[in-house]
């Protein structure tokens, strides 16, 4: 079994276990502020949408803020003892919730617990690629990221259907995920990152400026459409949210099919062209949506996408496995991860502005656009390789 792994065995039992407790955490996050709240905080702390989606803002800006600092704890004080503290105080905060009947202790709770949460990604991320078998990092990465994100959609909608009818049931539920997250951490609580031993060469910090476009626009053109997709897909596709559902759950689980062997080709052949092509495919399926297609023509258009995500994905890890310096490798993960989150915090607002000033089609419009323009960017700067060796 090992040797379709893409990692070594030496940490990958603590590899597996810090993702299981990161993927819990983060189904009990979304479970917590989309599937929790909406129901919980009207009836029983009689808060209304703007405090307890404000609370949400504070927990991501907390995150995201700080997550060069917070993979910097992971690499000097532990990367356990950080994911510890995270689902510490995670349970903390399920644990007042019941008592926070005034908007500032749920805002309070919001961001402390962002904060912990802060060390998580850069950490995990910087094991993945410390462990990872020769040959195979942008496998490792990918198979990291594929392996955590579903737990997001499971808290949200497991908890979400719970809440509905039965809020306390629902917290309740929370708790006990969270605290079998604790537990799992607990097992951990001494466990540090592999340190290499420290290089003599100087890393130009002025390259990361390289990989600053698309760690702020992968995340910001999806973000311009990402909060009316369901109201695009209703009045210009004439799709249900059922419809649509599908349609998502075939594109996700082409690219998680197709992660395997994308992520060899990568690591095979290099990431330069996966990455400038999955960024020219993903254009190309914003592109086509925001110029009306057919019904017949979604069920390509999102295995396309799916393709496109494949490729991309593994291309974009591969791009930074290969390029990050080792030392405080997680200090300058979690940077561009808080680049990552200023490009979805925004995406939202300019999609906003895109939809009121030129109509619903317009923000996949400039998605498209954005992904296309970061194909370009990347197709010349491997073009010009005395540029990029330099």
């Amino acid at each position: 079994m090992f040797r379709f792994l893409p990692w070594r065995r030496e940490g990958l039992s603590a590899l597996l276990r810090l993702i299981l407790v990161v993927g819990l955490l983060e189904g009990v996050r979304s479970g917590y502020f989309a599937g929790l709240l909406p129901f919980y905080a009207p009836e029983h702390l009689g808060l209304g949408p703007a405090a307890f989606t404000l609370a949400f803002t504070l927990h991501q800006l907390a995150e995201n803020l700080s997550k060069a600092a917070g993979g910097l704890l992971a690499e000097r004080l532990g990367y356990g003892l950080t994911v510890t503290l995270a689902a510490a105080t995670g349970l903390l905060a399920l644990l007042l919730t019941p008592r926070a009947d005034s908007a500032w202790i749920l805002w309070t709770l919001g961001a402390l617990w962002g904060l912990t949460f802060s060390s998580l990604y850069p950490g995990l991320m910087t094991l993945a690629s410390r462990i990872a078998r020769p040959g195979m990092d942008a496998r490792a990465l990918a198979f990291t990221l594929s392996l955590v994100m579903p737990w997001v959609g499971l808290g949200l909608v497991g908890v979400g259907q719970v809440a509905q009818r039965h809020p306390l049931q629902a917290l309740h539920l929370l708790l006990a995920a969270q605290g079998l997250a604790l537990l799992v951490a607990l097992s951990l609580v001494r466990f540090r990152i592999p340190v290499p031993p420290p290089s003599r060469e100087r890393y130009p910090l002025y390259r990361l400026l390289l990989f600053v476009p698309a760690a702020f626009g992968q995340t910001f053109a999806p973000g311009l459409v990402s909060l009316f997709l369901l109201r695009f897909a209703k009045e210009e596709l004439g799709l249900e949210p059922l419809a649509l559902g599908g349609l998502l759950v075939l594109g996700g689980g082409a690219a998680f099919l197709l992660l395997p062997f994308t992520g060899r080709l990568v690591d095979r052949r290099g990431y330069q062209a996966a990455l400038v092509l999955g960024l020219f495919l993903l254009a190309l399926v914003m592109a086509r949506l925001g110029t009306g297609p057919h019904p017949y023509e979604l069920p390509a258009a999102a295995l396309l996408g799916g393709l496109g995500f494949s490729l991309f994905l593994p291309g974009w890890n591969g791009l930074l496995a290969k390029n990050l310096p080792q030392e405080n490798r997680a200090a300058i993960w979690g940077s561009l991860m808080t680049v990552e989150g200023l490009g979805l915090a925004l995406g939202p607002v300019a999609g906003g502005l895109l939809w009121e000033a030129f109509g619903l089609p317009a923000p996949f419009l400039a998605g498209s656009g954005i992904f296309l323009a970061l194909s370009l960017f990347y197709l010349l700067l491997f073009r010009v390789r005395k540029l990029w060796r330099r």
